[in-house]
Parts: structure tokens; sequence; C-alpha cells
């Protein structure tokens, strides 16, 4: 596969067609099974079928450095194996070192040496998982003592661990072409001053608002709900510019030791809703992987959803993208439950993909996916390669139709995924086309033979 190039806010392959990445999230968080799925190469022609060309593959530190400072290579290597099958279906890879409530003791992540909570309680009866941040005495613990280099039982500080991990995993991956970028932490979560930053802002409504109350956020007024962020998130604006910009840089500086790929920055784990980011520039090639999810997510509450919600959050991540100039590959979305409801909201978010020409890894991939009709809108038509400047592109998923409009360049192919064959390929320049048949799909290349402003339409 060609490598991936970054250039201001897009992707180019070494041919110099612009990219638009198309993939979901695979994150195996069971120790059990050593964080992969059984037989997980087997659904590889699935994801070629449905359009995929990236993979956000979760790696864990659990996994990596089972005890302090010994990497376990045999764990890479699957990883690795993985990487190289990926390759085979045109798959391009973001390694994610995923956690979730930091540590593989309470969800996964960080190996149980490097979780330093101190013997302080965990709760067992959150409502919603993602709770424990704030509740839990243990996850704020630990999370302080390792923005805090804190010591292993071996003396080395856990930063020290990280950063040396990250080193041999980089080194590990620097032949792997397909791999475009490592994402040094999954939502990194601050610790105390997420506690703190809530509380505080919490008193300062309740003296104007007696009647606000978060654990009634259904009841709280939209523009109290907008002070009330506003507040908080002053609080984890300065965190990341200062701790998780120093630990950036730090990942930054240990993958530069063996590798150029792109350094994935995400923001803290409170970025998955409206609130801004304080990202910052690197020095060196960087990918901007927001997550944003609406505020029912993993609830009952799905009756509530609010597709306003989610076109005002993304409407910020752009802001922050403007900002950065960096190309972006929304690094998670949706988390749907399989219902009848599924595809609707998939062909919103997708709306909003095409809108800004973004990439995207829907989370997540769960095995038997491929049989769940539920999930099919994820399977759209899209330019995957184009020979030239892309300036919007639309699928009409009813109508079986995608419209391309692109600066294109005379002679070169450009390639477009279709969950359909087209019958009619419609270009306002003269043009050849030709077809690759997959599973039911197929991969459109169309040679355009005059430069200049084009309009294409490819038509089932």
């Amino acid at each position: 596969m060609e490598k991936i190039i970054l250039k201001d806010k897009r992707f180019y392959n070494e041919s110099g067609k612009e990219v638009l990445l198309h993939g979901l999230n695979v994150l195996c968080r069971s120790r059990e099974n050593g964080h992969f799925y059984p037989e997980l190469e087997k659904d590889f022609p699935y994801f070629r079928n449905m359009g995929f060309n990236l993979l956000r593959l979760g790696i864990f530190w659990d996994g990596a450095e089972p005890e302090p400072g010994k990497i376990d290579a045999d764990y890479l290597h699957r990883v690795k194996e993985i990487v190289r099958t990926a390759e085979q279906y045109g798959l391009y890879i973001m390694l994610d070192m995923h956690q979730d409530l930091f540590a593989q003791k309470f969800i996964d992540g960080a190996p149980d040496w490097a979780c330093l909570d101190e013997g302080l309680p965990h709760p067992d009866s959150c409502k919603l998982w993602y709770e424990a941040y704030l509740q839990s005495d243990a996850i704020i613990r630990a999370a302080d003592n390792f923005w805090a280099n804190k010591p292993a039982a071996d003396g080395v500080g856990l930063l020290d661990h990280y950063t040396a991990m990250w080193e041999e995993i980089a080194r590990v991956f620097a032949d792997c072409d397909n791999v475009i970028g490592f994402e040094p932490m999954n939502e990194p979560f601050m610790g105390s001053l997420a506690r703190e930053a809530f509380g505080a802002a919490t008193v300062q409504m309740m003296q104007k608002n007696p009647a606000f109350d978060l654990n009634r956020p259904e009841a709280i007024p939209p523009e109290q709900a907008v002070e009330f962020i506003g507040l908080v998130g002053a609080r984890f604006m300065d965190f990341d510019r200062t701790t998780l910009m120093d630990f950036y840089r730090r990942m930054e500086r240990a993958i530069r030791k063996y590798s150029d790929k792109a350094v994935v920055t995400g923001g803290n784990i409170y970025c998955s809703t409206d609130m801004t980011t304080g990202l910052e520039r690197l020095e060196t090639a960087q990918i901007y992987a927001p997550h944003g999810y609406d505020s029912v997510v993993d609830s009952d509450r799905y009756d509530s959803f609010s597709k306003e919600n989610v076109e005002r959050l993304y409407a910020g991540k752009r802001a922050s993208q403007q900002r950065l100039n960096l190309p972006v590959i929304v690094g998670e979305w949706g988390a749907f439950p399989s219902r009848d409801f599924t595809n609707d909201l998939i062909r919103h978010m997708n709306g909003i993909l095409e809108q800004n020409l973004w990439g995207d890894t829907y989370c997540e991939y769960h095995p038997g996916m491929d049989r769940d009709p539920n999930f099919t809108s994820l399977c759209r038509a899209y330019p995957m390669e184009t020979a030239g400047e892309l300036e919007s592109y639309h699928y009409a998923e009813s109508a079986n139709r995608v419209s391309i409009s692109f600066m294109a360049k005379s002679g070169q192919e450009s390639k477009v995924f279709c969950p359909f064959v087209p019958k009619k390929v419609i270009c306002s320049l003269p043009c050849e086309s030709r077809i690759e048949m997959l599973d039911g799909a197929c991969i459109c290349y169309v040679k355009v033979l005059e430069a200049g402003k084009a309009d294409l339409q490819l038509e089932g």
C-alpha cells in the first residue's frame, strides 16, 4: 500500500491523490482473549466489501507491558500480524493505545502494576460506566499518580515506563506502510481536576439557579447547560494546554526515535462532548482525531437523541480543526445499539462527515456485525482517492447515487467506492470509467481526460 502523506487539512497517497479514510474501531477489551477477537481476520473480507479502508485498532498497555519494563514481544507480534493482514485487504491502520476507566482492573488500560490507586474505593453501582470517572476515588488517584510520574514498584516513573513502551511500539511498526499514525492514549482522563472542576461549576450554578441538578440533565435548561459546560471547559482547557500537551510532546519524542508516522491527538475524555479542546500543534506530523457522542450514548434514553446536539458538537470540532489546520479523522462516533433507528442515525452522521470532508472510524466493530441489518448504512459511497482536489460529495443512499465535485487532474484515475453497481457514469468533463467488482459492491475508477472542475455522478 502507498504511504499516507499529511498536508494541511488533507490526506494524500504517494501518487499525489487525495485520500478519504472511512472505517471502524476494533477494540477487544477482554484480557482473557489476550485483547484479540478470535478469528478476526475472517471479517476482513467484510471490511473490504463495506468500503472500509481504515481501522482504528486498539492496543492495550497491560498487553504490551504486563510487567514493569518487560515488553511482551509476542503480543506486539500478534498485533503486527493483524496489521499485515489488513494491508492485504487495502486497510490502513491507526494504532490506538486504548483505555476506559484508566486500568484493566476497572475496564481496560493500565496493567495492575501501573494502577497506583493506593487501595482507595471503587464504586460498583454506577448506572453508566463512565460515571465512575467522577465517582471512583481509585481511578482518580491512579490517574493523578500517572500524570505525576509516580514510581512503580521498580522505582521507575509511570510516565517513563509509558514512554519506553511507545518507543518500542514505534520501532516494531516503523516498517508497516499501512500504519498511518500512533495514538498515545484514548481519551486521557485528568484525574482529580475533573471532580474539582465539576464540583466548583455545580456550586456556581446552584448559587444562581437553586434548582440546578446535575443528576437530572434532562431538566437543565439549554442556556444553563451551556454556561455549566463553559465553566468546566475552562479548567479542562488548562489541562489540555499544559499536562496533556506535555504528554503528547513526550510521546512525539519517543515515537520519532524510530518512526515519522503521525501522532494522533484526540483530546481529553470530556472532549467527546461539546467541550472545546485546548490541543495545540506538535512540531511534526499530527492527526486531529476528535470523538463525539450525543449525551444519551450508552443509556436507555435514545428516544431523547438530539441530532441538533450532534451537529453543534461537530461544528465545534470543525472550529478546532480550522484553528489547528490539521487533517481530521473522527476517531469515535456512534456507539449505537442495534435498533430500528440505527441506520437513520448513521445516515445523519454520514452527512456531517460529507459536509466536512472528514475521515472516520465508527465505534465500534463487534463479531457478527456483518449479519446485522441495523448497521448497513455504514456502507456508503465515497471518493476513496481523488485525482485532484476534492470539493464536495454526497451519497443519496435511497437513490443509489453519489455526486462528487473536484478539481480534476487530466488523465489520472479517481477511485470511488459504491455499494451499488453504477449503470450510469456522468461527468461534466470527458472521462473514461471501469469497474472492479466486490461482493455486491464495487470500486469505480474514473479517469477525467481534461483538467478542470469536474462534476461527477454515479447512478445505480
